[in-house]
């Protein structure tokens, strides 16, 4: 995972053309990650091993991971570029790195909507939401990389806000990651977080990973 911007405007309602993904079944033979779901598979990090970042602009509130090295971007005030307003990533220094890029992070984007999003939109328009988000991987790993995805996009309800999760893995280089991700919208924006881990560190990362994430809250914005 990588810091950068995407070209996309997010549109609730409206047609978004869903890129090809493999939809086979992930198992250990395909992706060589461990069957279970990312967080499944290890036990979670004590509460110690977290400090909270909050970014009041977007109304953000995340555990992260204390040790993790971070870096952030936003867009430039009057960007109608359709690109994220805000990425914010943390990266596992000690974990493992494929060309120079860390593979064990943790990934929030943030995207304006076309129009402010209503709690029921998920469920009212599920399709257009998995294209969206099917759109996102794209542009994160790559229109050419072959996605395979292990668990498809459901709807869940993350600390008071509605969405979908997805579960998915593909190579980097020749090392097989994993990811998993939620797509929540939410008044006027919508929010992209992702957590990522190689199969070499999967249990050492998702022990931090999957509290991190599960802690994501959205609460009122400045």
């Amino acid at each position: 995972m990588r810091i950068r911007r995407v070209s996309l405007m997010v549109a609730v309602g409206a047609a978004v053309a869903a890129l090809a993904l493999s939809a086979g079944a992930c198992s250990n033979g395909s992706s060589g990650l461990p069957a279970q779901s990312p967080g499944s598979s290890a036990s979670a990090a004590p509460a110690s091993a977290f400090g909270v970042a909050i970014i009041k602009r977007f109304g953000i509130s995340i555990r992260v991971p204390l040790g993790w090295a971070s870096a952030a971007a936003t867009a430039k005030p009057g960007d109608k570029s359709g690109g994220p307003l805000l990425v914010a990533t943390w990266a596992d220094p000690k974990g493992k790195q494929v060309a120079g890029h860390y593979l064990d992070a943790l990934q929030i984007m943030v995207f304006e909507l076309n129009k402010p999003a209503a709690p029921t939109d998920v469920a009212v328009h599920p399709n257009d939401f998995k294209a969206i988000g099917r759109e996102m991987i794209a542009e994160e790993i790559g229109t050419k990389q072959q996605v395979s995805i292990s668990d498809p996009f459901k709807p869940i309800t993350l600390n008071g806000t509605s969405g979908l999760q997805v579960t998915y893995s593909y190579l980097v280089g020749s090392t097989p990651t994993g990811a998993m991700s939620y797509l929540l919208p939410k008044g006027r924006y919508a929010y992209w977080i992702t957590g990522q881990a190689s199969a070499a560190t999967w249990s050492t990362a998702w022990s931090k990973l999957a509290p991190a994430m599960s802690s994501f809250t959205i609460k009122k914005i400045a």
